[in-house]
């Protein structure tokens, strides 16, 4: 299945001297599959490691010294056969490895990744570590490594959207790339439907006809409800049939839920769960703002904002932070106290609200679900991925600004036509407040068009920006 960060990994294979690839992604976004699809269109060969599967790779990454028992575990897990004196060579490594220098660790790689790949060459292939993201300094480790065997290259996928301070410093080593569930577009191209994408992309030129208008709408109001995690459209799409969709999204949301009680301490844990739980409910007012005391009514903000951010880092929600002023750079005038909450995807969220997967619904009536909540969920997926930072904007309690983002010359913002006008959506009072605003982006179901400063994308075409 196409996804558009195979122009990212293509971009890094041709570097002169390649970084290590670092790609982090939520749970479920389809990393692991990229991946190797990936590699096995460009290397000759791929050697993948599951560190939750072999923690002895795990360990030596941490710099952990396993216990006599572990390593033999480990070692038969590894190996797949009963060899007594492969384990044994495996053991007595660990046991004489008393000083747990960088150095010995490498030796110590080396050796496991011998044994574990039967001495086949591992320098003529993409070398992949999965799950990495519950490995303390796993991208110092990986630093040093490269630095000893220039001729690897390394692949590491985490489950986890958060940069270290490590990685950020480092990004002469690192490519990092981010995944996120599939955008419309690669729903289109799943669907094959490449014909239609280029009356999209020919669309500000050339009218589309009531056919191209109508078969689009449907590919639409499909992902619409089927959302944009791989696993849910691949299950649609094998057999075009809805009842295969809502099981899917109920296992993701089942499996985050596993996630945070596991990863995180007990009142950790317990406040990311009660900030998950509210999302749904927040999005679905009026203000969207999101207010801890709709969580708890004793919660305060010092308390939940690390919840917050823990569930931001795992990739299973995302913040929208609120933008003071439309004046450039945007950066300057955010503040990041206020915030909207969204989910990582849609057609989670309308699992979440337990809306039913019925094909006989509009797009019109999907958009309306929630007191709008499915659209701007669907708009900040699309937008965020097009257009990069977003925010939103409010004046009082008068005016709401749903999305602006930094164009070349100023702040764009987003005016959405199929969501039924609001005081609380009045584009007019941020405009009479930023008057040298040049472009108004308009979201409808109509083609495109242009009518003075004001650019109209139907929502099927954002991608095509």
């Amino acid at each position: 299945m196409y996804r558009n960060v195979i122009n990212e990994l293509v971009s890094w294979y041709e570097e002169q001297r390649r970084r290590i690839l670092f790609i982090k992604g939520a749970h479920g976004v389809g990393k692991t599959w990229t991946v190797k699809d990936f590699a096995t269109a460009f290397f000759s060969s791929q050697k993948y490691i599951d560190c939750d599967q072999y923690p002895a790779f795990a360990n030596i990454i941490a710099g952990i010294k396993p216990e006599k028992e572990e390593a033999a575990d480990t070692a038969s897990q590894a190996e797949g056969d009963d060899d007594a004196d492969l384990e044994e060579s495996i053991i007595l490594s660990k046991e004489d490895l008393d000083d747990m220098s960088i150095e010995a660790r490498i030796l110590d790689m080396d050796f496991l990744l011998e044994e574990h790949f039967e001495n086949e060459k591992l320098n003529d292939g993409l070398l992949i570590f999965d799950n990495v993201q519950d490995i303390p300094d796993c991208a110092s480790f990986f630093y040093e490594f490269s630095k000893s065997h220039k001729d690897y290259t390394i692949c590491l996928i985490a489950s986890t959207m958060e940069i270290t301070e490590y990685e950020y410093n480092h990004q002469d080593v690192f490519n990092i790339i981010r995944m996120r569930p599939m955008t419309f577009e690669e729903y289109m191209i799943a669907n094959k439907a490449h014909p239609f994408m280029n009356a999209i992309q020919n669309n500000k030129d050339k009218p589309l006809t009531t056919l191209e208008v109508n078969a689009i709408s449907v590919m639409l109001k499909e992902y619409l409800l089927i959302g944009g995690m791989p696993g849910a459209v691949v299950a649609y799409l094998k057999n075009k049939d809805f009842n295969d969709v809502r099981p899917i999204q109920l296992a993701i949301l089942e499996d985050y839920r596993v996630l945070i009680k596991d990863k995180f301490t007990q009142a950790l844990g317990q406040r990311c769960k009660r900030i998950w739980k509210s999302i749904p409910k927040q999005l679905a007012k009026d203000n969207k703002k999101f207010m801890y005391r709709f969580v708890d009514s004793n919660a305060r903000s010092r308390e939940y904002s690390e919840a917050t951010q823990a569930l931001c880092n795992l990739g299973v929600a995302r913040k929208l932070p609120r933008l003071e002023k439309g004046v450039m750079p945007l950066e300057d005038y955010v503040d990041y106290k206020a915030f909207e909450l969204f989910y990582i995807d849609h057609g989670l969220l309308r699992a979440a609200y337990n809306l039913p997967m019925n094909e006989e619904l509009t797009i019109e009536e999907i958009f309306a679900e929630e007191n709008g909540a499915i659209a701007e969920q669907f708009l900040f997926q699309e937008l965020s991925y097009k257009v990069g930072n977003l925010y939103y904007w409010t004046s009082g309690a008068t005016a709401r600004v749903p999305f602006v983002y930094q164009g070349e010359s100023g702040a764009i913002p987003v005016d959405i036509r199929f969501i039924t006008n609001k005081k609380a959506q009045n584009i007019k009072a941020f405009l009479s407040k930023t008057p040298d605003t040049e472009l108004t982006l308009k979201i409808s179901l109509d083609q495109v068009s242009m009518d003075g400063k004001v650019l109209n994308i139907p929502a099927y075409g954002l991608w095509n920006m």
